[in-house]
C-alpha cells in the first residue's frame, strides 16, 4: 500500500475532525454569551420594576438552558482534548487560549 497517496486524505480528515469540534464549542461558547447577557438583563429588569411571574420563569428556563449549553460545551472540549491527545498534542493550553476557556 502506498502511503504517500493517502496521507493528505488522513491529514484532511484528522483537520477536518478538529474543526468539527472546535465549530462546536465556538456556537456553544456563543450561546452561553447570549443566555448570560440575557439573564443579567432580567436580573436588571427584576431590579427596577419588582418580579413579575413571567419573567421568574423566563430566568429559570434560561438558566437550564445555560446549564444545558455549559455541559455541551464541557462534553465537547473534552471530545477535542481527547482528539488532540490522539494525534500526539498532549499541551492544551492553546486550545483553551484559542477559545478563551479560562473566563467564568
Amino acid at each position: 500500500m502506498d502511503w504517500s497517496s493517502q496521507e493528505p486524505e488522513i491529514l484532511r480528515e484528522v483537520a477536518s475532525v478538529g474543526g468539527y469540534y472546535g465549530r462546536k464549542i465556538e456556537k456553544c461558547l456563543s450561546r452561553k454569551r447570549r443566555l448570560k447577557r440575557a439573564l443579567g438583563y432580567l436580573s436588571l429588569r427584576m431590579g427596577r420594576y419588582g418580579l413579575p411571574v413571567f419573567t421568574m420563569r423566563m430566568m429559570v428556563r434560561l438558566r437550564k438552558d445555560l446549564e444545558r449549553t455549559q455541559r455541551k460545551l464541557d462534553e465537547y472540549v473534552y471530545y477535542m482534548i481527547v482528539h488532540r491527545e490522539a494525534i500526539g498534542l498532549t499541551s492544551h493550553k492553546t486550545l483553551y487560549e484559542v477559545y478563551n476557556l479560562y473566563d467564568d
